[in-house]
């Protein structure tokens, strides 16, 4: 029939590291059944309307195999991401046998059918993708298929979720019109939406969520800022054992350490059942040794793995002690608030956005108090009135200073943490968010950095590097295992935040750290490297350094295929609009066209997913079965939506196209698919880099 080219899209990482050899071919295999559902769609119904099929081949491209039987050539074709039915009559790369009236006058002719017989048999391969996925999803839903749960395990400080006011525990429900049953459509409705989204739930309290929220543009679309809830259990895989434990970290002067597996089930005796859970907790008690209780496997002799098949467990009790920030022997300049939420105690009490903290209390920001270290003075005073005098930039009296009483809620400092370089520093118990500027306002004495002639305060630091100190005995740490250093260069973004920085020197406190100070007037420019940990005596981190936790996921399982049925054609319905509001999205830039993948873009993300089952994989096999009948129904030449318009041409105007018509429209089809195709293949290898372990 036609050529089929299956540039899918997603917005999901595309990384194919690791992936398993007997997972790709999975789904290879997959999107051949795909492929040939589609074309055997089109290869029946033309059988029934009497049409003489030359060609039935699975895949495009040179033919590697291929058996007549009896009038029919059926073919196994190079590439598998597509395939064609080719019919007397009807041939793509031949577009004049549509036209030719020798061919017509055959009555076993594709062209010599009525228009509604043609009509059938272009839109036959659609129907069955659309059928095919409906079943595909429906024995994926009767098997069990899990689903991250629709609660937000972290919420990014400064982006429009953390302004708006949600926190890690809210439970989402809803978002404007759509029914959310899971994170994927929480990150679908962000996505595919425009304008503002009104976004209801309940909070981990139980009480009403209900807040608008307007999401920003991203590199690749719509953001708000969340990421999903984790469980408070550890990646059972044995391989990952090494990476549990970062190094450096308090947990590594743990009692005894965390093992794959693992389940933590309370923090000091108070029940968790999520990540976050364990990690306000955990912050709550930054400056205590904790003790975690943990459910273990219990292994039997002969069991390689503490995720043992045995339902034993055994209790296990976990000390940490707390681990002091590392001091870098620098006070940097404060900067102005770059982040209110809304509705809180910074906004109710008259703090505004550009207003700068010179004073908490009677200390000055950036001499006698570290700004680094706002967080924790306004945590610690939770109930309690704190007096701070701001700056602020008026019309027409210029800089004028204000004094605002501030009464903190009880929230733990640094639970939020700066991902970015643009992220601003997160005073949650106040609802603010602020900036720290890379410049230097005041050097610790008897610091490392004092030792350090050539640093002055007022100079500005335009690179950091954090290098292992031993290249030659490198332990994992939060930042991986490579040899060079991790480079965070300060100008790629316009207001670079020192938070940033401080906070992954903490991640790796084993790390000298090298820092470029930028060239000013009357001096060059200058690197120095400041080593050794000098901790702090009051001030500890708001981790321990366990890492691995596993997604919170739930199992939705049909007990009866009716209930199955139900669930895959709710699925069905869903991701036929969601496809097109993609395509929605991609033409009014709501969603960048980096977010497409092509065939080994679609390779690397079902091998990621049928890591977690074949319910998983059919489930993604749905998916691929409902995109394709929408993709190829697109009004395209050369697809079936082209053919179709072409028909629907010839039933209005009672006459077929012109041959030029047909030739021309045919011609820019093909090399509108072509392009496509060379497009996001492109993407795969060059940007995403599939292709080569990226």
């Amino acid at each position: 029939m036609e050529e089929l080219a299956l540039e899918m899209l997603a917005g999901v990482d595309l990384s194919a590291a690791g992936a398993k050899i007997i997972n790709a071919l999975s789904v290879v295999l997959g999107l051949g059944l795909v492929i040939f559902f589609h074309e055997l769609g089109h290869f029946a119904v033309a059988k029934w309307c009497n049409v003489h099929v030359e060609r039935f081949s699975i895949g495009i491209g040179p033919i590697l195999w291929s058996r007549q039987k009896g009038e029919t050539e059926y073919a196994l074709s190079a590439l598998p991401f597509g395939g064609y039915v080719k019919m007397l009559g009807q041939d793509d790369m031949d577009p004049n046998q549509m036209t030719s009236d020798e061919i017509a006058e055959n009555p076993r002719s594709y062209s010599s059918k009525k228009v509604w017989q043609r009509m059938a048999i272009i839109s036959a391969g659609v129907i069955m993708n659309i059928v095919t996925g409906f079943m595909f999803f429906a024995i994926a839903f009767r098997s069990g298929v899990q689903e991250l749960v629709p609660v937000i395990g972290a919420v990014h400080a400064g982006m429009p979720a953390w302004e708006a006011g949600i926190r890690p525990g809210d439970v989402i429900e809803k978002i404007n019109d759509w029914e959310i049953q899971n994170f994927t459509d929480i990150t679908q409705a962000v996505v595919l939406s425009s304008g503002s989204l009104q976004v209801e739930g309940h909070r981990a309290d139980g009480s009403p969520l209900s807040e608008v929220v307007t999401p920003n543009l991203g590199d690749l679309a719509r953001e708000i800022g969340i990421s999903p809830a984790s469980s408070a259990r550890i990646d059972a895989d044995p391989s990952q054992v090494d990476l549990i434990t970062m190094a450096g970290l308090a947990a590594e002067r743990a009692s005894e350490p965390f093992l794959p597996g693992d389940r933590v089930v309370a923090v000091n005796g108070k029940p968790v059942h999520y990540l976050h859970e364990i990690a306000r907790e955990t912050a709550r008690l930054a400056a205590e040794e904790i003790t975690y209780t943990v459910k273990r496997r219990v292994v039997k002799d002969g069991d390689n793995s503490a995720a043992s098949p045995s339902g034993e467990t055994q209790t296990v009790m976990i000390r940490i002690p707390p681990k002091p920030m590392k001091s870098v022997g620098l006070l940097m300049a404060p900067g102005p608030i770059t982040s209110v939420v809304r509705g809180s105690i910074a906004e109710q009490a008259g703090l505004k956005l550009r207003d700068q903290i010179r004073m908490v209390d009677n200390l000055v920001v950036g001499k006698d108090i570290d700004p680094l270290r706002l967080p924790n003075y306004f945590a610690d005073r939770a109930g309690k009135p704190v007096e701070v005098t701001v700056s602020r930039l008026t019309d027409n009296k210029g800089d004028v200073e204000e004094k605002i009483t501030v009464v903190p809620d009880d929230y733990p400092a640094w639970l939020e943490r700066p991902f970015t370089l643009e992220s601003p520093l997160p005073i949650s118990c106040l609802g603010i968010g602020i900036q720290v500027l890379p410049r230097i306002a005041h050097i610790v004495p008897g610091s490392a950095a004092a030792a350090e002639a050539r640093l002055a305060e007022g100079q500005k630091i335009v690179r950091v590097e954090l290098e292992h100190p031993d290249p030659n005995n490198i332990k994992p740490d939060l930042l991986g295992d490579q040899i060079a250093p991790k480079v965070i260069d300060l100008t790629q973004v316009e207001e670079p935040n020192w938070a940033h920085i401080f906070d992954s020197i903490q991640l790796v406190p084993n790390r000298n750290i090298r820092l470029h100070i930028a060239a000013e007037e009357g001096t060059e420019a200058f690197a120095v490297v400041l080593s050794g940990d000098t901790p702090e005596t009051d001030w500890f981190m708001s981790m321990r350094g366990i890492d691995g936790w596993e997604r919170e996921t739930l199992l939705r399982k049909a007990e009866h295929w009716s209930e199955a049925s139900s669930l895959a054609m709710r699925q069905t319905k869903s991701s036929l609009i969601n496809i097109y509001m993609t395509l929605r999205s991609l033409i009014v830039q709501n969603l960048s066209v980096r977010a497409l993948s092509g065939p080994l873009g679609i390779v690397s993300i079902g091998t990621k997913i049928a890591d977690f089952g074949l319910a998983e994989l059919l489930k993604f096999l749905g998916f691929l079965s409902i995109n394709l009948a929408v993709l190829n129904f697109l009004p395209i030449p050369v697809l079936d939506g082209g053919h179709m318009v072409f028909l629907i041409w010839e039933a209005v105007a009672r006459r077929k196209p012109s041959p030029r018509v047909i030739n021309f429209a045919h011609g820019i089809g093909l090399i509108f698919i072509i392009s496509l195709f060379i497009f996001v293949l492109y993407l795969d290898i060059f940007v995403n880099k599939l292709g080569f372990g990226g």
